[in-house]
């Protein structure tokens, strides 16, 4: 269940407590008095409501923090229609956090942002982030470097989502966030018995990441790998740094048998920096490694010319409530400074850069302030330094674009934001993964062939002992390129793409057939008929590298109903639980006072 619910049931909870002057309240009455008003705790939480509960929140948690979580915990079930078992969990688990931030966060100031951030329950924010300072101006004429002609295979994994309790022929259709388990209250008939190499409700079975492992080696030469976030399984209401160690070590361990170097980000789901310092040590130098511990962030060199910066983007995260204690701290922990020294770094050495993260900058999961600045950064190093720029996070196949100040054009856009298919079907996709063709001396894309298994066939293939169809679903140079035509020793750039942009206004078509691919050939997403606001929402999106100028939720909106149930795990993990730390004192004067010093 998602984070948001948990804490709209502690604002509810914490609405119908202070009404009636809680310090005078029996514990038992306080319960009482919930059932009857939750129904209209709920119709009327609209921004008002939403500030006043959180100032609630805040004065009865400091009272006495338990009836908050009591509370909490008989609302949940109701509120979001869950398994009180994992309502409870979630609670346990989170409840506590929830409310430390709470009661730090300046309500008065960002109580409108936090309730945002809850599901728009109040409008966007105003950006207040500022402008950034740079330590040198942009150079005139700051180009792309020609490419050098010659290619190699970089593979894309995203959202891995692995979960090593997944059990053949038990039940995909659980009323849990993550069901293909045996639980106490399974049934011993399943409505949708779960085949054993994955189900479109479920995460990723353990012989399905071995069978894909295998399979890549056998269509592209891997040159390096990257790996945009979120290993373990969607069951955040059992989740703790004890259980999930584990599935990080033995996913990457499965993952160093790839042929290659393996660059990873940290996923909103994935917990400990220090831990998954150790997890990516094989990969990684040292000094990266010990940026790992306190960033959660690194950058390494794949190859001579080439950065790779891995960002932490849980600091943007909206389902990151502990960022809610200061949202005023528009760079959390310095990351966005630190952004900025590596690529002053990299433009002073001629070096070309990869951005890698999980939760892209263009989505609304991120922070508007936080991605208005990460915007100014782009702006500043592209297209000279940023060759390109890798996350997912959605589990599906999309991009991003980012554009020069003006008016977006062919002419202003400057860089690409490619979010990777996921390798969990979680929900309604199918498995997949992506080969990117890169030259050597641009470090451009010059094509991105996308991969899939089709799960409609798995039970077939445990009928006939088979094993998964991996195949190429399209490549995207040849599948759009029939639209708008690309020179041999071209790229595809962020001018090209917004040319395939403006075919999807006016092709209907063409626009169908990116629906298509978004949802991994799955068809499970729902319909986005022309006529309708939805292609023309859609479009907006992928020119859309701002998470402000997004017309519409990349979340709620134009989903399947599999979407909507599966926003509940959605959670923030325990990445976060580090010290937040000053930035190192070189640092400091990178930028302006939009970050508050």
């Amino acid at each position: 269940m998602k984070i948001n619910t948990i804490i709209l049931s502690l604002v509810a909870a914490s609405t119908v407590i202070a009404a009636p002057a809680p310090v005078q309240l029996e514990k038992r009455s306080v319960l009482d008095k919930l059932g009857p008003l939750i129904t209209d705790a709920v119709k009327t939480l609209g921004c008002g409501a939403c500030v006043t509960a959180l100032s609630a929140v805040k004065a009865t948690s400091m009272i006495n923090r338990n009836w908050v979580l009591d509370a909490g915990r008989s609302l949940c079930p109701t509120l979001a229609k869950q398994n009180p078992e994992v309502c409870n969990g979630m609670v346990d688990l989170y409840g506590q956090a929830i409310l430390d931030s709470v009661q730090r966060a300046d309500i008065s100031e960002d109580g409108k942002t936090i309730c945002y951030a809850l599901g728009s329950l109040c409008p966007a924010p105003a950006i207040t982030s500022g402008t950034l300072r740079f330590p040198k101006a942009k150079p005139a004429n700051a180009v792309a470097p020609a490419p050098s002609g010659q290619q190699v295979d970089v593979l894309h994994l995203s959202d891995w989502h692995v979960d090593e309790l997944y059990t053949p022929g038990s039940e995909g259709d659980c009323g849990r966030p993550t069901c293909c388990r045996k639980y106490s209250d399974s049934p011993a008939t399943p409505k949708r018995a779960a085949a054993s190499w994955g189900d479109y409700g479920c995460d990723t079975p353990v012989k399905l990441t071995q069978d894909l492992l295998k399979y890549i080696p056998t269509v592209a030469k891997i040159n390096f790998s990257i790996m945009t976030g979120d290993v373990p399984a969607h069951d955040v209401w059992l989740q703790t740094q004890k259980t999930v160690d584990p599935i990080h070590q033995h996913a990457y361990s499965a993952m160093g048998t790839l042929p290659a170097k393996v660059y990873p980000a940290v996923g909103n789901h994935d917990m400990g920096p220090s831990n998954l310092a150790d997890d990516w040590s094989r990969w990684l130098p040292q000094d990266a490694t010990n940026t790992v511990k306190n960033y959660g962030a690194y950058t390494a060199s794949p190859a001579p010319g080439l950065r790779v910066i891995s960002l932490n983007t849980n600091f943007c995260y909206t389902n990151n409530f502990y960022i809610f204690a200061n949202l005023r701290d528009y760079d959390p922990h310095g990351e966005l400074k630190w952004l900025v020294a590596q690529l002053q770094a990299a433009e002073d050495k001629g070096e070309r850069v990869w951005i890698i993260g999980h939760v892209s900058p263009s989505m609304t999961d991120c922070l508007q302030n936080w991605s208005a600045l990460y915007y100014q950064v782009i702006q500043r190093y592209s297209p000279h330094v940023i060759a390109e720029q890798f996350f997912g996070h959605s589990h599906r196949d999309e991009f991003a674009l980012y554009y020069a100040p003006g008016a977006k054009s062919t002419q202003t856009a400057i860089s690409t934001g490619w979010v990777g298919p996921s390798v969990t079907p979680y929900t309604g996709l199918n498995p997949g993964f992506r080969i990117y063709k890169v030259d050597t001396k641009s470090w451009n894309v010059f094509d991105a062939q996308t991969y899939i298994a089709d799960l409609n066939q798995a039970s077939k293939w445990d009928a006939s002992g088979a094993t998964p169809n991996w195949h190429l679903e399209y490549s995207a140079r040849k599948a759009y390129g029939a639209y708008v035509p690309i020179a041999d020793n071209a790229p595809l750039s962020a001018s090209w793409w917004h040319n395939v942009t403006t075919v999807f206004e006016k092709n209907d078509a063409a626009f169908q057939q990116y629906w298509t691919y978004r949802g991994k050939s799955a068809n499970l997403q729902g319909t986005c008929a022309a006529g309708s606001t939805c292609p023309k929402d859609i479009i907006c999106n992928l020119r859309a590298g701002k998470s402000s100028d997004n017309c519409v939720s990349t979340k709620r909106p134009h989903t399947s109903k599999r979407d909507l149930e599966a926003e509940g795990s959605d959670a923030s993990g325990l990445h976060t639980l580090f010290k937040r730390e000053e930035p190192h004192p070189g640092m400091k004067n990178l930028c302006g006072s939009a970050f508050g010093f």
